[in-house]
């Protein structure tokens, strides 16, 4: 049992967590399937690597008293003796403070510095948990042209999308536009993992669908106006007599009087699977682009599919931005109290002051050597 407790609270076990993780988020972020984020296994090793943190800080915050009586231990018997003549001068110069139980040490703070990290990584994991537990999402497929309006009255538009580079490479680049609540307006662009911030959202390119283009007119105004379906929808002046619009097949191919679809995303030959409703009867077929039907009045010219960008719209919680922010700040104050602030203990022996630190402080002797040979020499 207590071979357990200490492999799971081990560094090494928190290794192994964290390479787990780190190659998890690498599928997660090639493939773009976001749902690994929220699988199980992905947030047992979240779990299981919160455990070990915990464990691993409590156990460090315990044995600070055990570090620092090791630590006076270790200069009392180090072989590193430096010949000072006013040892009291030298401690104030160099920082050493006497404590209560006549101990005098340096960098005291440095003992923490383990633990800080720790706790702020431990902080780091519950905000992003937070985070992924409260933020928000929504999905919008928008066309060309189209605006959506978000909750607080954002409005974001898509002024242009493109399915290939200028070399003619595969990337889904979204132009977008938005007008903010206090009337400012900005532009930008998003593209696979390279989200946009637009004020208070994260807008992130998620994927892209094929949007049916009708240019749609009636008998009394025969200007069409352009329409883009990306969804099944009825067209009607009555609510009885029109076109019903059901879907849309990338590609369509007659082959001996026969007709086989597919449903891919890849455009070869498009065509819209329609019904067609007037006096009570209807009639459902497939209809290519560059076809017209008309029915209760309406008139429906059926033209070439259009890419439309997914967007997803996130909102993280601003106080757990907060928690992610202050856990960044607390683990680089933990770094710099592990790297740049090691605690030294010194003992007066009768040939001189004995030093001795928590981690290799031999260039610091060495320099507290050269202090004391320039002094004399001078």
């Amino acid at each position: 049992m207590k071979k357990a407790y200490t492999f799971i609270r081990s560094m090494r076990f928190g290794m192994l967590l964290l390479t787990g993780i780190g190659i998890l988020c690498i599928l997660a972020t090639v493939s773009g399937n976001e749902k690994i984020y929220s699988s199980w296994y992905f947030i047992l090793l979240f779990a299981v690597l919160g455990l070990n943190l915990s464990l691993c800080s409590f156990q460090r915050v315990f044995r600070l008293k055990a570090l620092k009586l090791a630590l006076v231990k270790k200069a009392e018997n180090s072989p590193d003796v430096l010949p000072v003549p006013d040892a009291e001068a030298w401690f104030r110069r160099h920082r050493f403070v006497r404590q209560k139980d006549g101990s005098l040490l340096k960098n005291r703070a440095g003992f923490l510095g383990s633990s800080l990290t720790h706790g702020a990584m431990l902080l780091l994991m519950l905000s992003a948990g937070f985070i992924f537990a409260f933020a928000q999402r929504e999905d919008l497929l928008l066309c060309v042209g189209d605006t959506a309006e978000l909750p607080d009255g954002t409005q974001i538009t898509v002024g242009d999308f493109r399915l290939e580079d200028e070399s003619g490479r595969t990337e889904y680049l979204s132009e977008l536009s938005a007008v903010l609540p206090d009337g400012n307006s900005m532009e930008g662009s998003v593209r696979v993992n390279h989200p946009l911030r637009v004020g208070r959202y994260t807008v992130y390119q998620q994927n892209y669908s094929y949007a049916a283009v009708i240019g749609v007119s009636t008998e009394t105004n025969r200007e069409e106006e352009t329409v883009k379906l990306s969804e099944a929808a009825f067209l009607s002046l009555d609510g009885e007599n029109g076109i019903y619009y059901s879907q849309m097949f990338g590609n369509v191919a007659e082959e001996n009087g026969e007709v086989r679809v597919s449903h891919g995303q890849e455009l070869v030959h498009p065509a819209y699977e329609v019904i067609v409703r007037e006096d009570g009867g209807e009639q459902s077929g497939l209809v290519y682009p560059g076809t017209t039907l008309s029915a209760g009045g309406i008139f429906c010219s059926f033209r070439e599919p259009e890419a439309c960008p997914g967007l997803r719209v996130k909102t993280q919680p601003e106080w757990a931005l907060w928690l992610l922010y202050l856990s960044f700040g607390l683990m680089t104050a933990g770094l710099y109290l592990c790297f740049f602030c090691i605690p030294e203990a010194a003992h007066v022996r009768a040939e001189g002051i004995a030093i001795a630190g928590s981690k290799d402080i031999s260039l610091q002797v060495a320099q507290y050597r050269a202090e004391l040979q320039g002094r004399s020499g001078s």
